[in-house]
């Protein structure tokens, strides 16, 4: 789509999610992706089946949140899905759960899989990608820690006979007191570190069974624990989409800087998941540790919903400040901390890196703005030329008069706009009445239609040109500011200065108006070529008996070309409605046995 193509070119290629809404403001589809650029961009390319047809026309906005990895894409996923219930999630994709692993609260505590967190007796980590992950992670617990499996329940005294799972060393048999309780209980402690992402525990149990097994000549063992310590790493729980506890309630505050400018991302963990992210773009004058002190204070003493604590990497000034107008205003406390352990640190780093990319997206804007502003001054206009549209008018010796519009917003082409003129009317080419035609045409349809005007309406020419432009808007009684470049020498002229403007050829400003006038330049000798080629086929069709300007132009008009009217058979040619047999005859003969002969 046309009005994505912005946002479209500027989406990166890292993993993360995307998310549609439609005109009222409401989530529509929420997906993930390996690389969010080659996503988004393939729901606006090629055919579609038709609910995704129907899902892309419903879309107004799209937004996006990076994440370091697939895994944590999927997670965030889940989590905005839930939250946000989006219409076309239903209907195009299975809304089934990730799976969880759970660590029961039984005195003998078993792990397992489960899909969802139905219940409180038991501690849950997750969720994981795939129950392929989930799988393996318990199977490489229960197998390194030696962990029941059975559901059987289980009461003090611990006096049961062991299962055959004790008798294939796969479990330590707790039910029969073969390992105490104390002990079993630190091998759970053990997986639940790891579970929660610090595997240093296991793997010290590892290395030291590997030990022993070597210094006891049993190499084969050692090589399998070895090999053991190696799939503990490579699956490694690695995410942070969702935590396991439940009650966190924390933000993450990212800022990137450049020069004067700041744009601040903000990850925001509610119930311990990962549920919104918010960007700001600031033009920053302060130091960054005055900047964010004043960020803080008007976010947070105007946010609904506030967490207990934000993490930020550097020391933020008056904090107590800060803490005691909160506890005023809001009667609640809050912390800013620097991040310490790992989860935190890696939230942080993304909420930069979300930072960063948000300044990206808008930077281009951002510049343009700069640039048109400079633009507003040197005209002396009363606000930012936003929109601006171009004028070139192209002859070839008085004969194919044609006019061409570009036009710019924000300084950026916005091609769908373009236009394009016929002036009609042969001899020597009158330069400012064909002007003063194409602003009556243009500008009289705008009043009718009652749309939109531009800001500024610039002009390939000189004094001359502007002047005869001039006199039109006036005569239609619209205020809107002028100016028209001229030569080689880039002289720009206004309606209000006698002399003309001459910009330094670094100046910004000047390189927006080339950029428009090459523009309407281009698009007018593209329309002038197209004319005279035109005009050159219509003449061989009027050597045809029969056929003058008006069957000629219905002819080329029809086939396209003559080169294709040739080839069509002299039945077909008779069948059209302004043809008939005859003059299909005339055709068919002057196009093939005139040149035979």
């Amino acid at each position: 789509m046309k009005k994505f193509a912005d946002i479209l070119r500027q989406i990166p290629k890292n993993p993360g999610i995307y998310m549609y809404r439609n005109s009222n403001d409401i989530v529509i589809y929420v997906g993930k992706a390996k690389n969010l650029f080659n996503r988004v961009n393939s729901y606006f390319i090629g055919k579609k089946d038709p609910k995704t047809a129907a899902l892309v026309k419903q879309i107004a906005k799209i937004e996006f949140f990076v994440t370091e990895n697939e895994t944590e894409a999927l997670i965030l996923e889940n989590n905005m899905i839930k939250k946000y219930m989006p219409r076309y999630n239903i209907m195009l994709k299975d809304s089934k759960s990730y799976p969880f692993i759970k660590v029961s609260l039984e005195p003998i505590p078993r792990i397992y899989k489960c899909r969802e967190k139905i219940s409180k007796n038991g501690t849950f980590f997750g969720p994981y990608v795939s129950s392929e992950q989930a799988d393996n992670i318990i199977l490489v617990l229960n197998r390194v820690l030696k962990l029941r499996k059975c559901r059987r329940a289980l009461k003090a005294p611990f006096n049961r006979i062991p299962c055959l799972n004790y008798h294939m060393q796969l479990c330590s048999a707790p039910c029969a007191s073969l390992i105490s309780r104390k002990k079993y209980l630190y091998r759970i402690k053990t997986a639940k570190d790891f579970l929660s992402g610090n595997i240093d525990p296991l793997i010290k149990i590892l290395a030291g069974e590997m030990k022993r097994c070597s210094v006891q000549l049993k190499f084969e063992k050692a090589a399998e624990i070895r090999d053991q310590i190696k799939q503990i790493r490579d699956i490694k729980p690695d995410q942070f989409m969702q935590e396991n506890n439940s009650s966190e309630n924390s933000d993450y505050v990212g800022i990137y800087q450049d020069g004067e400018n700041a744009a601040v991302s903000i990850i925001s963990v509610r119930n311990g998941m990962v549920n919104d992210k918010k960007n700001f773009l600031f033009t920053k004058l302060l130091p960054e540790t005055e900047f964010i002190s004043d960020f803080f204070n008007l976010y947070y003493l105007n946010e609904m919903f506030l967490p207990s604590t934000v993490y930020y990497r550097d020391e933020v000034l008056d904090k107590k400040i800060f803490y005691d107008a909160i506890e005023k205003k809001r009667g609640c406390k809050i912390a800013i901390e620097k991040p310490s352990i790992q989860k935190d640190r890696r939230l942080t780093k993304l909420a930069i890196d979300n930072a960063e990319i948000f300044y990206e997206e808008k930077k281009l804007k951002l510049e343009k703005i700069h640039h048109l502003r400079e633009l507003k001054k040197i005209l002396h206009m009363d606000k930012i030329p936003r929109k601006i549209e171009c004028f070139d008018i192209a002859t070839l010796n008085g004969k194919f008069n044609t006019a061409a519009m570009s036009v710019f917003i924000d300084g950026v082409p916005e091609r769908s706009l373009y236009r394009q003129f016929n002036v009609e009317g042969e001899g020597h080419p009158d330069d400012y009445a064909m002007m003063k035609e194409i602003m009556a045409r243009r500008y009289q349809r705008l009043q009718i239609e009652k749309q939109d005007f531009p800001d500024l309406i610039l002009l390939d020419g000189g004094k001359g040109q502007l002047n005869a432009a001039a006199e039109i808007i006036d005569l239609l009684g619209i205020d809107i500011s002028m100016a028209a470049i001229a030569g080689n020498e880039e002289l720009i002229f206004i309606r209000d200065k006698k002399e003309p403007i001459v910009l330094p050829r670094s100046s910004y400003a000047l390189k927006i108006i080339q950029h428009l006038r090459d523009e309407a330049h281009r698009f007018s000798n593209t329309r002038l070529a197209v004319r005279y080629k035109n005009d050159s086929l219509k003449t061989q069709l009027e050597n045809v008996p029969g056929i003058g300007k008006a069957k000629a132009k219905f002819l080329l008009e029809t086939y396209g070309s003559v080169e294709k009217i040739k080839t069509i058979p002299q039945e077909e040619l008779a069948n059209l409605p302004r043809i008939g047999a005859r003059l299909a005859e005339n055709l068919y003969r002057f196009f093939h046995q005139c040149n035979r002969e």
